[in-house]
């Protein structure tokens, strides 16, 4: 087998699309040995933010001296991307040997795509030999494939509208549907959370008497110095004291997320898990989570920003105002089909140049015609495109033009991963 037919194999697996539940998953594990029982592992769920905490904690737990195992979704440019261990992808050789041994268990059961990602990953991990690992939620917590664990620490970054048709319409039902990583007696670690999504987590936390850390209200951040490519701060708890530290993720809300990875990581320390206090002047630094207001290109400025549900733009509007406030802009942007499109609209920026409307290169993707509709009915300039390389070509056109000119392609993670090919053979 080749990786290429393995690839294809695993990308079949979506014609199951998306079964809730962990009945075939349990099923799945226990065939593959059991391998989630084989090393430690630290659980990550939220609406935003989910990804860029998995990459900080995995970070951590490298620089602690540990092999470290980070599993997470979606990728951006390889499959491969989901299963790393010690920062490097799955060697393609390795995704063929797990597919050739666990075909015909996955077959039997009739595994998603995503239930078999995990199953496979967790087994990497196990045939690896990591200590630890830390796993990122796919969709929601309580009935999500990854929902399997008994971890040291749950975290739950934040909470705000996004698939709701899976997850419920109300911030208190997704509440209740992140709250299902939570394991008793677990401590779990929250970031800033909604009023009422809160009272949701402290009341489950309660029952299963897992003790509750807000982050925000554990660690003080010092120093603060915003810039457009990364974040320098110190940092303050009740037990240590982090002086220079540097992300390389802009974004105060990335220093919020920072400081839920500081709070985890001194509860994995007091644990005897990792050293006290942890090593996240290091760890912080090597951070790498691309595709996150990530300046891509410096002339023509070429932003990259996975962003998909409301919050996520709201995120990249404070960007623009504080980064780029005199500064002209186009998005290249496409979504899928799931999302808050109403929502998403709301938070756009009102003085961007243009919109070129991209589908996103899946069989989800939302349609161009209905996005431009919408985007054009709520008075927004949009050209649409065929294609997300022709959206690409016209917006680097645009930026070369003229001077202070900035292009952000923005969206689904289909769309940036997509983009990141057209842009490097557009600037050979």
């Amino acid at each position: 087998m080749t990786y290429q037919e393995a690839e294809s194999f695993l990308l079949g697996r979506e014609m199951f699309g998306w079964k809730l539940g962990l009945e075939r998953m349990e099923r799945f594990l226990a065939g593959l040995g059991a391998p989630q029982e084989q090393f430690d592992t630290v659980h990550v769920a939220g609406t935003n933010g989910k990804g860029s905490v998995t990459a900080m904690m995995g970070s951590v737990l490298k620089e602690s001296g540990h092999r470290c195992g980070i599993y997470t979704s979606p990728h951006l440019e390889s499959l491969r991307e989901r299963i790393r261990v010690d920062g490097l992808c799955i060697a393609e050789e390795a995704v063929v040997g797990l597919v050739e041994r666990w075909r015909p268990l996955i077959e039997e059961l009739q595994c998603t795509f995503f239930e078999t990602m995990t199953g496979l990953a967790l087994r990497h991990f196990a045939d690896a030999g990591v200590q630890s690992a830390v796993i990122e939620v796919g969709l929601g917590g309580r009935l999500d494939a990854t929902n399997v664990l008994h971890p040291l620490v749950s975290i739950i970054t934040s909470i705000s509208y996004d698939h709701m048709d899976h997850l419920g319409d109300t911030i208190a039902a997704i509440a209740a549907e992140k709250a299902g990583i939570i394991k008793p007696a677990v401590p779990c670690v929250i970031g800033s959370l909604p009023a009422e999504a809160e009272e949701v987590i402290r009341a489950r936390a309660a029952e299963l008497d897992s003790p509750l850390y807000a982050a925000d209200a554990l660690v003080e951040v010092r120093h603060l110095r915003l810039t457009e490519s990364g974040s320098e701060f110190s940092a303050q708890t009740e037990g240590a004291r982090y002086e220079g530290l540097s992300l390389p993720l802009p974004g105060p809300h990335q220093v919020a997320n920072s400081c839920i990875a500081i709070c985890a990581s001194e509860l994995l320390g007091r644990q005897g898990v990792i050293p006290f206090p942890p090593p996240l002047k290091r760890a912080l630094a090597g951070v790498d989570w691309p595709g996150r207001f990530e300046i891509f290109l410096k002339e023509p400025r070429v932003i990259t920003d996975v962003a998909h549900n409301p919050g996520g733009f709201q995120r990249q509007k404070w960007m623009w105002r504080h980064f780029y406030p005199d500064w002209q802009k186009v998005l290249v942007l496409g979504l899928v089909k799931e999302k808050d499109l109403k929502g998403v609209i709301g938070e756009l920026p009102r003085d961007v140049a243009q919109i070129y409307v991209v589908p996103a290169p899946t069989h989800r993707a939302l349609p161009v015609a209905e996005f431009t509709g919408a985007l054009a009915e709520a008075g927004l300039p949009v050209v649409p495109c065929g294609s997300v390389q022709e959206g690409v070509r016209a917006a680097i056109t645009w930026a070369r033009g003229g001077t202070r000119r900035v292009v952000c392609i923005t969206g689904s993670h289909y769309v940036v991963g997509e983009s990141l090919r057209g842009i490097k053979d557009l600037t050979k």
